[in-house]
């Protein structure tokens, strides 16, 4: 099992490489906002913690700065974490349970589209998988010098997933129950070895910690904003779209096996420790699910479920052949629906070609837009160029727009992102080329500019029906606004 998974594994890195090495696509401006951070190494940033934009600043540090690069480690990360998922499904369960369980992970819709984008979730989908891994291990009653090596592990990667999202504090409840009321966790995790895992966690988090306190919680409170818990709080519709997005996530098969191995597990129907990858798999989806009521939800802020999930639904669908030829089904189907699409997006012409196109218009055309820029910084003497969208401003900063300083406009007095903290348009009497995406913001500019004039707009060809237009102004006299209640 383990060298046919080998093989497998093998295969679809070299297939993800190819794809991210020929793909045409520009990088997203979260992707962009990333790689800024990555050539200025902290502790924090605005957004989220520092993990990221290490693993940038070092894939570029050794293979340049191409989009390619940029993307690297995320098909690397998500392999290593199928073999982790392996190693921890063999451990709780045998050679057979492991190896479905690798598979339905490393063959999710979502994995598929992670290993071709660079965001936070490869990391902390690794670190989660590392951390489950040692516990199982720790249940299992390794011999006492692996059991330390275990210990480390397990703080090491609680710890460096608090640093790649928060969203790995959700392990944390499921362990500290576990260690109450499962036998063996209680056995090897309570006590020293228990606060030996807290300590290393804690130590590594602590950075990230001080950094926030000096910048007034800036990532911890960008976090509880994203709740966005001031609107209606009763939306039956957006819980009803979170959970049709799991189909997308998890996979069309693969997601109704899950819930019914949740259920399953629940009645004590599945060999301990069933509960246990249960809880771990249920605590994110229903957390998010509760803030999709109250508020929104993205299809993957729960995304730390599918890594106790797949081992879960992997040893329930190899008690049955009819259940495990489901699942074979459903993983060929979904294989074939994705390599479908890969494909068709391998390719500017046959992504227009099949009207695709909207879905690609981020990632299109930047160096053409910052071509178009330069030729009017070249028209007259400007001291800065000033964006009013954080993504805009990320993809320009990454594709250059010559030697002119690129700043953020403020849209109010308080930071809402990593740029207006960082690179703020400063107060000026100097002319400043202003680039807006939102077209509504003409008297906010008006408030902050003592003159405003408007110049012709930059139209860049998206490809059929899609333009990205920015209107351009040109003003002098900026003053940063003292408001914080524009929108």
């Amino acid at each position: 099992m383990s060298r046919q998974l080998g093989v497998i594994l093998l295969i679809l890195l070299f297939m993800r490489l190819v794809f991210l090495l020929t793909a045409p696509w520009g990088l997203h401006g979260d992707e962009a906002q990333y790689w800024a951070w990555s050539q200025d190494p902290a502790f924090g940033y605005f957004s989220k913690p520092p993990m990221i934009a290490w693993l940038i600043g070092a894939t570029t540090s050794i293979f340049g700065h191409s989009e390619w690069a940029v993307r690297l480690s995320a098909p690397l990360l998500h392999i290593a974490t199928t073999v982790m998922i392996f190693l921890a499904a063999r451990r709780f369960y045998d050679s057979q349970a492991a190896f479905w369980a690798a598979l339905i992970y490393v063959l999710m819709p979502a994995v598929w589209l992670s290993s071709f984008i660079m965001s936070t979730d490869a990391a902390l989908l690794l670190c989660w998988a590392a951390a489950l891994h040692a516990w199982a291990c720790l249940r299992d009653g390794d011999g006492q010098e692996q059991k330390l090596g275990r210990v480390l592990q397990l703080g090491l990667a609680l710890g460096l997933g608090l640093l790649s999202k928060y969203a790995m504090a959700f392990m944390v409840p499921v362990l500290c129950l576990a260690v109450l009321f499962d036998a063996p966790s209680r056995k090897a995790l309570l006590g020293l070895r228990g606060f030996v895992v807290a300590g290393i966690a804690a130590a590594l988090l602590a950075p990230n910690l001080m950094w926030n306190a000096a910048n007034e919680f800036a990532t911890i409170s960008h976090t509880a904003e994203n709740a966005n818990l001031g609107r209606d709080l009763f939306n039956p519709e957006e819980v009803i779209q979170f959970w049709v997005d799991q189909f997308g996530v998890f996979g069309i098969i693969p997601f109704p096996m899950l819930l019914i191995a949740l259920v399953a597990a629940a009645r004590g129907r599945l060999e301990s420790p069933a509960k246990w990858l249960a809880a771990l798999a249920a605590l994110p989806l229903l957390a998010i699910t509760l803030e999709a009521l109250l508020s929104r939800a993205n299809a993957n802020w729960a995304v730390t479920a599918y890594i106790a999930a797949p081992i879960l639904v992997g040893f329930w669908a190899v008690q049955s052949p009819r259940r495990l030829g489901w699942l074979k089904w459903g993983l060929i189907a979904q294989t074939a629906i994705v390599l479908l699409i890969g494909g068709l997006a391998a390719s500017e012409k046959t992504v227009d070609a099949v009207g695709l196109n909207n879905g690609v218009k981020r990632l299109r055309a930047w160096p053409e837009t910052a071509e178009a820029i330069k030729a009017r910084l070249a028209q007259d003497d400007y001291a800065y160029v000033a964006a009013d969208n954080r993504l805009v401003f990320y993809d320009l900063n990454y594709y250059g727009v010559g030697e002119t300083e690129l700043k953020m406009w403020s849209l109010n007095a308080s930071p809402a992102h990593h740029a207006s903290l960082t690179r703020a348009l400063p107060d000026t009497d100097a002319p400043v080329l202003i680039l807006s995406y939102h077209h509504n913001f003409e008297g906010y500019f008006r408030d902050d500019f003592e003159t405003l004039t408007e110049l012709p707009p930059i139209q860049i060809n998206l490809g059929p029906g899609k333009t990205r237009n920015l209107k351009i102004w040109r003003g002098t006299g900026y003053k940063r606004t003292s408001r914080k209640d524009r929108t």
